[in-house]
């Protein structure tokens, strides 16, 4: 009798349902847990830093007005990520991370693999060539634990032509045009939110592993199982106690 496939469980933007997304803190509570891969999003202060950050406005992460493309690394660093709307008593007061400082915590876990995501949003301000250069550069020391990814395929075909990182393509659409071009580009990881997904279509085959998101269901993980290797969940730590899927926790440190 064959086993049940059991996909592995990426922490998006860390242990997002209970600590501020890609804080240093949420990214470890997932580690922790057990997570074997960790997502987080990267973006470009003014002068040029990478820092762990999704928006492009400061408000919702940090409580503060501002832009984040207007704002250095140095000023950047006075504020918190407390996202004040989903915790309201302000118990987070962790500064917004640099991206040296993410590498320098999964070092820690040598077993854990990252997927970085480029903003898109960095890339059109300050140029593919300058924040790939300095993305690779940065995440070098953790070379065989990341996988660049991002919505810009043309930064990923830059990223692969430049280094030996793997590369995932984050979706727009389940459609014909965006296959061939997933043809064309044949990343490492092709990645999807599981809604774009059509009733009744399976996954195209080819050389590249799946990975969906926006999972917290531990039952719709499983489903995917057969086509799937990776799901992506907000809440990785109450999905890892399922009796199924607690198979793939991970054991991090040697």
């Amino acid at each position: 009798m064959s086993k049940r496939p059991v996909p592995s469980l990426v922490a998006h933007r860390g242990q997002m349902a209970t600590h501020p997304e890609n804080s240093l803190a949420g990214i470890e509570a997932a580690l922790e847990c057990g997570a074997g891969y960790v997502e987080f999003d990267v973006q470009c202060t003014a002068d040029g830093a990478l820092v762990l950050f999704h928006d492009t406005e400061l408000k919702r992460i940090t409580g503060v007005d501002g832009k984040l493309f207007e704002t250095t690394r140095r000023q950047l660093a006075e504020l918190r990520i407390c996202e004040p709307e989903r915790f309201p008593s302000g118990a987070f007061h962790e500064p917004v991370p640099a991206l040296a400082d993410a590498v320098g915590l999964l070092q820690r876990y040598p077993r854990a693999t990252a997927f970085v995501e480029i903003k898109e949003e960095s890339i059109d301000a300050f140029g593919m060539e300058g924040v790939i250069d300095r993305l690779l550069g940065e995440t070098a020391a953790i070379r065989r634990q990341c996988v660049v990814i991002s919505y810009h395929s043309k930064a990923l075909e830059y990223a692969r032509s430049r280094s030996s990182l793997r590369i995932g393509w984050v979706l727009r659409k389940y459609d014909e045009r965006h296959h061939r071009q997933a043809q064309r580009l044949d990343p490492d990881y092709l990645i999807l939110n599981h809604t774009k997904l059509p009733e009744g279509r399976t996954l195209w085959r080819g050389g590249w592993e799946w990975m969906l998101y926006d999972i917290t269901d531990p039952e719709l993980a499983l489903k995917y199982a057969d086509e799937v290797a990776l799901i992506e969940t907000a809440d990785v730590c109450a999905m890892l106690k399922h009796p199924v899927l607690a198979h793939k926790a991970a054991r991090q440190r040697y």
